[in-house]
């Protein structure tokens, strides 16, 4: 009967044991990503002194960030909660907006009221529509007015500069400097133009929406009446 060599299988389960260990490194090594006071970021296999407070991330031995803002000393338990009604969102300044004076219907009542009181027809609010209108219309006048007379330099400015382009003249830093500025703010004028456009549209939406509101409580008093 033959016999396997032991010096074989002791090799062998040599090796399957380095192998376990290894593995098993690999999966318990941990390393520490922690930065200083100055900003410079550190890798460590243990935490400096003092260090329990800060935050760190920790990665495995092959570079993966395993968990990120760790502590060591845990974070303090929050308080419980209460029946106490929420805080009302803050305005842009960080102050807390009061509470509601009054409920939606409420409110819709009151502007109703105030409705009936400021115009009498119909046609009161088409002629307040018509006073808003006007008043955009000549500040387009104006805009526009004031943006052909910029046009008009802009151009000029141009044809100087062409002219001692093709005469071979240099073009002066103060006529480059002049057209550069034109443009801007014949682009601004346009903007302000486009706004006026908005504008318009949001007036029309809100007489439109006063007018029927008008109609339908006028419709309304008469029916009960």
């Amino acid at each position: 009967m033959e016999h396997r060599p032991k010096t074989a299988s002791i090799f062998t389960l040599i090796f399957v044991l380095m192998a376990m260990l290894a593995t098993s490194s690999t999966v318990t090594a941990k390393v520490y990503r922690w930065v200083d006071e100055n900003g410079e970021v550190h890798y460590s296999e243990t935490l400096p002194p003092n260090f329990n407070d800060i935050k760190h991330d920790e990665l495995d031995s092959q570079g993966i960030v395993r968990a990120k803002d760790q502590k060591m000393t845990p974070e303090p338990p929050k308080p419980a909660s209460t029946d106490e009604p929420k805080e009302l969102p803050r305005d842009s300044s960080g102050m807390q907006r009061s509470k509601a004076m009054y409920s939606e219907k409420e409110l819709q009542q009151r502007m109703d009221n105030f409705l009936l009181l400021r115009y009498d027809s119909e046609q009161e609010i088409l002629d307040a529509m018509t006073v808003e209108i006007n008043q955009l219309e000549y500040d387009r006048i104006l805009l526009q007015t004031s943006q052909q007379s910029m046009s008009d330099a802009y151009r000029s400015q141009i044809r100087e500069a062409a002219a001692r382009q093709r005469s071979g003249v240099e073009v002066d830093q103060k006529i480059i400097s002049t057209i550069k500025d034109l443009r801007n703010r014949m682009e601004t004028y346009q903007e302000n133009l486009a706004k006026l456009e908005v504008r318009e549209n949001e007036i029309n939406k809100k007489f439109s929406t006063q007018l029927k509101r008008y109609q339908s409580l006028v419709h309304r008093q008469f029916k009960d009446s």
